[in-house]
């Protein structure tokens, strides 16, 4: 050891001693001054040999210490120095009254000793962790949320000598406390740092804390106290007197015990595993040891040292046993080594649901509740999360939404803290004055079930002589706060904010009772002391009271009870209020009901006044008569419907009236049709919602008197009710609709569940959450159907698995709002249902799990869905784990064969779900897979028809989506080996139709291993009478053949485009879930079902000769002048190109020539030009002599054409200036206003003469026409728009870099030179052939070029890939654009095609693009014959060189200074994409165009006002092609071109992003969005200067 380090020891006691409190004896300053001048802790260097130190060795070494600071002492301490510093530590954690202490000093010293040498042996040796604590770093303590609780935790672990008092207890006791307590640290720890790294939110240091202090408590116990049950409530106590109670509440519920509550954090799930883990067992001599054990050897462990091990403890103990093995499983699954080695990975990837089997998906969807439930508590025990959820709830407006925080409260209130508990019953006590009824019930329940619950948990044992801290607050006290203030609500409240207060008391009051068994007196007593003194009760306070006894449980009434209560209501009874007096004449049935043996209410009764209303009277009557029906005179039946439907009648007295009604209808004289049509419409209006239950249940009483026919016509009428959509009507409908049609027979009931079904795609969700509703009643009530009508057990099942299916549907449906109340019924009605049986569950899962899985896959879901998910899958790992446990598990049985159906599906019709059905009912397990390899057809976005897909068979079960990241592609046999590879030991089968195996190319090839050929197949065969003869010859696997019915047959892609471009119902031909989401997006619209073939333009530009030349200026010049011309261009030598069209014929021409600087005088005879061009040339110039185009409606595009010809032809050969300069008799003045268009500038004084710097271009790709749709493209009106357009941005675009050049390259020219390129590479003609003959290669573009066209006799297949800016626009990346695949599984697509790619873009030049996609190629071995660009940079040029790629382009620019794609920059017509997790209506992608007002723009050195005037040219741009797209749309369909169907029109529409909050009307039309965005951007012109 070092001097360094003994010199560092001894500065670390010297302040450790330091730091002793004031009351320090005066031998320790001596001390303090004797160990600043000689180098104490010299004396201890001999004891580091290599192994862990001896106190008893460093006791030895510092007695003479000892000694000198215990003057006062007679000798050493009686049980000697070990064992009293141990016992001195101890009493440090919990300090006891003793008197004064002599050695208390000589402790303090030795311990800081040891706490020096401890840290320095720490230092020296390797980590144990049975000895050491690898306590947190600054860095990783940065962002925890305990962060000041663990520092001082850090703090006081060295102040009270904590770990040295562990050390100390190994040598003195035989006890090895510190090895479990740091194994249980290093397992808790390493554990929860490698579930940070993996992802999962963890508090680190709140782990670490609870861990290292969660058996502390043991040194607390007394002698005689039982230290494995009283441990937990000292660790309490240490925590809490030190203020550290965030860790102290995890380290205190460390017991196996407290896993028993469904939910808790992932730091207390950490410290119980870690705590079950680590276990003490006993040697051969009895001497602990302590080990680190597996699970199961730590299950076996406790199970032997448990007391009075029963038959229920032991299956209490199995039950938090599984919990720990799930969670230990979800560890795994996020890359955590449990055996702590250190071989942690990355999260495991998980298999796609449609390739596990049964078992592999019940482990995945278990792991799945274990993550989603550690999520949830990590919500819930946040304090900040938590505050923020009761805002987000106080703040939801609808009723559902809100229902569903009051869900996730009542589902997980067991596991809040007890601040969290009051903050609650605070919220819920405002809701009581919510103006929905059914609110203020769920809100009076879950107040009254939270106190229940208010402590409620594993009760931890307390020593005997504990005393309960008096500010503790207790459920009995705060039940008596709500009690008050429901009776008596503050005054300052409204009127009827008050009575809806007051209502509540029966409520809340039941919910507790029924929720705290074997505690009910505790709070009646509070309860019932508020009906001693009737007389002192005003009306409004009396009326609820006499409510709520109405209300009470039976149990809750003994006799003495039930006296006083009939004491009080026959008080009550003879007020003057009328509603009292019938509120007090049903308690008095109520209570004579329960005891009748006392006559003294039927006396009260008999002595009410009943005078003033006819209703008492009869209820009066009713009650006498002690059970026998009351019969109704007509007349008084007819007012009593009146009086019903009137919202002045008091709500007490149309309950009366509804039991009188009931008892009538018992007599069998009555009109039970009308009684029961009255009590339909009473459940859909009326104006209280304790009217509406008690109508519904007396609907139910009577249903089983109504006739069949009656029953339905009840059925249909409240069928209507729902599809009325209106929350006021529909809201109370589902409860007892769903019970009612259980009275239908089969075939009427059959029919209700078609129109549910058909409600359930209504676009409004509000009808499609009622239907499911309805349908989750009816589901978990049908039991009761089998016995009212007795059926085959096979339609009993049938209809049971179409109502689970109609939930399914419910779960894929379109809007979150539907999605998230399946979720709710799901929880509610199957998987948490206390009347649904376990068979029936157990059959549920079964059939829905993998449903349950995609569901979670295809919508993750944040905000609320998160917490209606959480709900649900609570109470699914609820009966998982029961299930699981005691009832054997499930036994999937023998797994099905497979087919594998492949298809476009685009979309997917009815007649593909009618095969999808049939193949099913054959036994199989049908994987539809969404093919992406009928290249040559116009297909929706693969994630459209994934979806399309998914919806219409959500309903079907034993069928699945096929994953996107496995393409196989059937004349692949390298993807169909993989493909029966991913099925081992099940059949797997082809799905094809007949036509298919007669004309497709896989199976005409020759057979080999692994081809479609060798593969079980299912063939549907057409049965039209022109259908070929089926022939399955070259097929060698087995062949099963089925057929569809005709009807289905008929079902047509083309059918159903045409039925959408016409608005009409397609109902029959899709499923109208399907129909919805298609119309919704605005999907299918002017949509061809084939890409349309890529052809080569009419144009080619060729160089001429002078003779050539003179012919073609001979048909716009005169004679003379063409032969004059001639002569010029014979005598200075200039080069000629020509523009010919597709008859050879010449459009245009333009003459040219290279100067160099010993030529410049010659040819241009002024000095000061020539000095000039040597001024500004960097090289050779460019000096075009001519442009020549006849007048005509193409003049202004041919002469583009021209002149970026000749520029790009001079930027190849790297001329960096050009000249305008015509030669005699060529001027022209549609030539000169194009070339200053190109930014050309007049060449100092000369007058003819104009000229550019070339050195870095202005690139411009002039593209909007191939963003717009056919016809609308060719559409003059439209084109001329886009001319138009295109010159007024070149023209802004000059301003930018004055006297820089502006090159504008038509996409429609470099789409048909590519053409001939990518032709060319191929081997194929450039025209397409017939029979078609496919080249070898596969043409791929990849970027925004050549999208939604296939090149003659190629192969082509778009890499759809996109800019993804982050909301701020901070960053940007490449990824697939919305609604594909990732583009790792595009690639993977390619890849299975087996060909070469010809990668195709518009332009090469930084190459984002393609350094994001090469590595994906690399990856799957993809081979790249050549990348094919538009036009290519120097940049682009090394890039390729870097990647080894071969390229080539139609223009080469060595250099550019700024690159503008147009369409980019033109809202609702470009741009690129935003990302946002909530996608805008409509189907639209928003976006940004780099202008102004939606962002700033990206352009460097571009200056505030030109910034703005090109942001004016772009808006106004697009708003002037909007315009003409709108009005030629209006001419051709005679509709309106409004954003829902801009999609016709634009190719990929974009809408411009302006933020979450804000929306579009999609009844609107683009340019009266953009005239808005003009106006606000002349807001922001620039002040001048």
């Amino acid at each position: 050891m070092n001097k360094k380090r003994i010199r560092q020891m001894d500065l670390a006691l010297r302040r450790r001693l330091s730091d002793r409190p004031a009351d320090s004896p005066a031998g320790q300053e001596d001390l303090l001054r004797t160990l600043e001048t000689e180098d104490y802790m010299q004396r201890f260097a001999p004891l580091f040999g290599g192994g862990r130190l001896r106190c008893a060795d460093v006791l030895s070494l510092c007695r003479p210490e000892l000694n000198a600071l215990c003057p006062n002492a007679s000798g050493e301490p009686e049980q000697g120095w070990l064992a009293y510093t141990y016992d001195y530590a101890r009493r440090l954690l919990y300090p006891e009254k003793t008197g004064d202490d002599p050695y208390a000093s000589g402790a303090h010293f030795y311990l800081s000793v040891l706490q020096v040498l401890f840290a320095a042996e720490a230092e020296l040796l390797p980590r144990d962790p049975a000895w050491t604590f690898d306590f947190l770093t600054d860095e990783e303590l940065a962002d925890s949320p305990s962060a000041a609780s663990y520092s001082r935790f850090l703090r006081t672990w060295k102040r009270e000598f904590v770990y040295e008092m562990m050390r100390l207890g190994l040598e003195i006791t035989p006890y090895r406390t510190l090895e479990h307590i740091a194994g249980v640290h290093h397992i808790a720890v390493t554990a929860a740092r490698a579930l940070r790294r993996s992802g999962t939110d963890v508090d680190v240091a709140l782990v670490s804390g609870a861990a290292a202090g969660h058996d502390l408590g043991k040194f607390g116990c007394r002698p005689g106290e039982r230290v494995p049950y009283l441990h937990y409530y000292y660790t309490d106590q240490w925590f809490r007197r030190r203020k550290m109670t965030d860790i102290g509440h995890v380290a205190a519920n460390h017991s196996v015990w407290d896993l028993e509550p469904d939910y808790l954090s992932v730091e207390a799930l950490l410290l119980i595993y870690a705590d079950f883990r680590v276990k003490q067992l006993r040697g051969d001599r009895g001497q602990e040891i302590t080990r680190i054990s597996t699970l199961d050897e730590a299950f076996q462990v406790i199970l032997s040292k448990l007391d009075d091990v029963d038959g229920e403890k032991k299956k209490r103990y199995t039950r938090v046993y599984a919990r720990l093995q799930d969670f230990e499983q979800y560890m795994i699954s996020r890359g955590v080594d449990v055996t702590m080695s250190g071989g942690d990975t990355a999260p495991l990837p998980e298999k796609h649901t449609a390739l596990m089997t049964d078992d592999e998906a019940l482990r995945a969807l278990t792991l799945r509740c274990v993550g989603h439930n550690i999520e949830l508590m990590r919500r819930l025990t946040d304090q900040r999360s938590f505050a923020r959820l009761l805002e987000e709830a106080r703040g939801e407006t609808d009723w559902r939404r809100l229902r569903a925080y009051l869900a996730v409260l009542e589902s997980y209130s067991l596991y809040l803290h007890i601040p969290q508990k009051v903050q609650t019953l605070t919220f819920l006590y405002e809701l009581l004055m919510h103006r929905e009824g059914d609110i203020r019930r769920q809100a009076a329940a879950l107040l009254g079930e939270i106190i229940a619950g208010f402590h409620a948990g594993y009760a931890k044992e307390r020593p005997a002589d504990s005393r309960p801290d008096a500010r503790t607050i207790t459920d009995v006290d705060q039940w008596k706060l709500y009690l008050s203030k429901i009776l008596y609500p503050d005054h300052k409240l409204m009127p009827q904010h008050r009575r809806w207060i007051g209502y509540t008391l029966k409520f809340a009051v039941g919910s507790l009772l029924s929720h705290c068994p074997g505690r009910e007196e505790r709070f009646l007593a509070p309860v019932f002391a508020y009906y001693r003194k009737p007389e002192s009760l005003d009306d409004y306070t009396a009326f609820q009271l006499l409510d709520t006894a109405a209300a009470l449980p039976d149990e809750a009434y003994s006799v003495r009870r039930a006296r006083q209560m009939a004491d009080f209501a026959a008080v009550l009874s003879r007020r003057e209020d009328l509603t009292l007096r019938m509120a007090a004449v049903l308690l008095l049935d109520r209570l004579y009901r329960l005891y009748p043996d006392g006559g003294r209410a039927l006396e009260a009764v008999a002595d009410v006044a009943c005078d003033d209303s006819g209703t008492l009277r009869y209820l009066r009557q009713d009650v006498l008569s002690e059970g026998e029906p009351i019969l109704l005179p007509e007349e008084v039946v007819s007012e009593i419907f009146l009086d019903n439907l009137k919202t002045a009648t008091p709500w007490i007295t149309k309950q009366a009236n509804l039991r009188l009604l009931t008892d009538f209808a018992r007599s069998g004289q009555s009109p039970a049709l009308h009684i029961a049509t009255h009590l339909s419409n009473l459940i859909k209006v009326s104006d209280r919602v304790t009217v509406r239950h008690s109508a519904g249940n007396a609907l139910l009483v009577l249903a089983p008197r109504l006739t069949a026919d009656q029953r339905n016509e009840v059925a249909v009428e409240l069928c209507r009710g729902l599809e009325l959509g209106q929350q006021e009507f529909t809201k109370y409908i589902p409860d007892y609709l769903g019970r009612f049609a259980l009275w239908l027979p089969p075939a009427e009931l059959d029919e209700m569940l078609d129109d549910l079904q058909v409600n359930l795609s209504s676009s409004d969700s509000r009808i499609s959450a009622s239907v499911l509703d309805t349908v989750g009643i009816i589901y978990e009530e049908y039991d009761a159907y089998r016995a009212r009508f007795p059926e085959t057990d096979q339609a009993y099942r049938r209809r049971r698995e179409r109502l689970l299916g109609l939930l399914m549907r419910g779960l894929s449906g379109i809007d979150a709002a539907t999605r998230q109340e399946a979720l709710f019924v799901l929880g509610r009605r199957v998987f948490g249902s206390g009347q649904l049986g376990r068979h029936e569950k157990r059959s549920a899962f079964m059939l829905t799990q993998r449903k349950l899985l995609s569901a979670q896959d295809e919508f993750p879901g944040e905000g609320l869905t998160f917490y209606y998910r959480a709900a649900m899958l609570g109470k699914l790992y609820r009966f998982i784990t029961e299930e699981r446990l005691f009832h054997r598990g499930f036994d999937f049985g023998t797994p099905r064969p497979v087919a594998f159906f492949p298809g476009t599906f685009d979309p997917f019709t009815l007649s593909h779900k009618g095969i999808v059905r049939a193949i099913r009912d054959q036994g199989f397990e049908v994987l539809l897979a969404i093919d992406e390899f009928s290249w040559s057809k116009k297909t929706q976005p693969y994630r459209l028809r994934r979806r399309i897909a998914a919806m219409a068979v959500a309903d079907v079960f034993h069928v699945s989506i096929f994953p996107e990241d496995f393409p196989v592609n059937i004349a692949n046999p390298e993807n169909l080996h993989d493909l029966r590879a991913a099925f081992p030991g099940r059949s797997v089968s082809i799905v094809v139709g007949s036509d298919v195996v007669l004309h497709a190319s896989s199976y005409q090839k020759p057979p080999q291993p692994d081809s479609v050929h060798t593969f079980d197949h299912v063939v549907f065969r057409r049965t039209e009478p022109d259908a070929e003869p089926a022939d399955y010859s070259c097929i060698t696997g087995r062949v099963l053949e089925l057929t569809l019915p005709p009807q289905l047959e008929e079902i047509s892609s083309t059918r159903i485009r045409e039925a959408v471009d016409a608005n009409r119902d397609i109902s029959n031909l899709i499923d109208p879930t399907v129909q919805e989401f298609i119309y919704r997006r605005g999907l299918y619209l002017r949509e061809p079902q084939d890409k349309p073939v890529l052809r080569t333009e009419d144009l080619s530009f060729l160089p001429a000769s002078p003779e050539t030349a003179e012919k073609f200026l001979r048909t716009m010049l005169s004679v003379p002048t063409a032969a004059a011309l001639r002569q010029q261009l014979e005598e200075k030598g200039d080069d000629i190109m020509v523009c010919r069209g597709a008859d050879g014929a010449i459009l245009g021409a333009a003459s040219y020539t290279c100067l160099d600087s010993t030529r410049l005088f010659a040819r241009l005879g002024d000095p000061a030009l020539s000095g000039l061009v040597r001024q500004n040339a960097g090289g050779r110039t460019l000096l075009i002599s001519g442009l020549f185009v006849p007048r005509g409606e193409r003049q202004s595009d041919l002469c583009q054409f021209l002149v970026t010809e000749v520029l790009t032809l001079a930027l190849s050969r790297e001329f960096t200036y050009a000249l305008y300069l015509p030669l005699e008799g060529a001027a022209s003045g549609y030539g000169r206003q194009l070339l200053t268009l190109q930014g050309f500038i007049p060449a100092g004084d000369s007058t003819d003469a104009l000229a550019v710097d070339m050195r870095c271009p202005i690139v411009l790709s002039r593209n909007v026409d191939t963003a717009v749709k056919a016809p609308f493209s060719s559409a003059p009106r439209v084109l001329g728009a886009i001319a138009a357009a295109h010159r007024r941005l070149q023209a802004a675009l000059t301003r930018l870099q004055p006297g820089s050049l502006v090159l504008s390259l038509s996409a429609g020219v470099i789409y048909h030179r590519l053409l001939q390129r990518i032709t060319g590479r191929n081997g194929v003609p450039a025209e397409p052939t017939d029979p078609r003959v496919l080249g070898p290669d596969i043409c791929v573009p990849y970027g925004k070029i050549l999208r939604g066209v296939a090149v003659p006799n190629t192969v082509t297949k778009t890499l759809r890939t996109d800019k993804v800016y982050e909301p701020d626009l901070s960053a940007y990346s490449i990824e697939a654009y919305p609604d594909y695949s990732p583009l790792a599984d595009q690639v993977r697509t390619i890849h299975a095609f087996a060909r070469p790619a010809i990668l195709v873009d518009d332009m090469l030049h930084d190459g984002k693009r393609i350094r994001r996609l090469a590595p994906l190629f690399a990856q799957t071995n993809t081979p790249v014959d050549q990348v094919l660009v538009g036009y290519l940079t120097g940049m682009g040029r090394d890039l390729m060189e870097q990647l080894g790629y071969s390229v080539d382009a139609i223009y080469y620019l060595p250099n550019l200074r700024l690159r503008f794609v147009e369409s980019t920059l033109y809202p609702f017509i470009g741009g690129d994409t935003v990302r946002r997790s909530e996608a805008l209506p409509g189907g639209l992608q928003p976006a940004v165009n780099r202008i102004l007002p939606y962002a700033a723009p990206e352009y460097a050195g571009m200056d505030d006002e030109t910034a703005w005037e090109l942001s004016l040219c772009c808006l106004e741009n697009a708003r002037d092609i909007l315009l003409a797209l709108e009005t030629e749309f209006r001419a051709l369909y005679a509709r309106n071109l409004t954003l829902s169907r801009l999609g016709e029109a634009v190719i990929l529409p974009l809408c411009p992003d302006k933020g979450g909050c804000m929306t579009y009307d999609l009844s609107r039309a683009a340019s009266t969005y953009l005239e808005g965005d003009i106006e606000l951007l002349k807001r922001m012109r620039p002040a001048k200067k």
